[in-house]
């Protein structure tokens, strides 16, 4: 390997890189930069330090993808995971809430480049279930007001047995316990 810098270092404090650490620094600029692969921008919702291979390490085990993936750390708490299939990415997305030590993963879909500072990582979708025991309500008003209060319905389902509602939850807002007749229950996740 070679050292970048000059020959005549001697009567000065200078700081000397190698070839490879130069590269390295030019890589880990202060944007990230999507390429023609499906990406997806991650972060684990902790204040706590964690092992970053570990990490890596059980988002490989768990995830069942048809083609292999590359977790590649472009800031700190901050993953950026590149994908060989369309559909892979999908069904990552589609399964969330993800886990890590009991911490949630928050992911967004990296389409443009963005400076490092501007990604905010601050939601993930849920499912809400409500019972079907509230027969003076009208199950779709009652699901939008609901779904109003969390921003807004992403998906929704109604049976017979209960309602099920998929709400993007932001994780700065703090969650209260709800109860109506013990139709809806809501438990605070977390907190950063």
């Amino acid at each position: 390997m070679e050292e970048s810098g000059g020959e005549d270092r001697e009567g000065r404090d200078e700081i000397s890189l190698l070839a490879d650490e130069l590269i390295q620094l030019t890589v880990k600029g202060s944007k990230v930069v999507p390429n023609s692969k499906p990406m997806l921008i991650c972060t684990v919702w902790t204040g706590k330090l964690y092992n970053q291979e570990s990490f890596r390490a059980q988002m490989r085990s768990i995830w069942k993808t048809k083609k292999k993936f590359e977790i590649q750390r472009v800031g700190q708490n901050l993953y950026l995971i590149v994908f060989e299939l369309e559909e892979d990415l999908e069904s990552i997305l589609e399964g969330r809430p993800w886990l890590f030590r009991k911490n949630l993963i928050l992911f967004n879909r990296l389409s443009q480049e963005m400076e490092r500072d501007q990604i905010s990582l601050t939601s993930s979708p849920f499912w809400i279930k409500i019972n079907s025991h509230l027969p003076e309500f009208d199950k779709k008003d009652l699901m939008h007001a609901i779904g109003v209060t969390f921003g807004g319905v992403i998906k929704s389902e109604i049976s017979d047995t209960c309602c099920r509602l998929r709400i993007s939850l932001d994780f700065r807002k703090p969650l209260v316990e709800v109860s109506s007749s013990q139709a809806l229950m809501l438990k605070n996740v977390g907190s950063f």
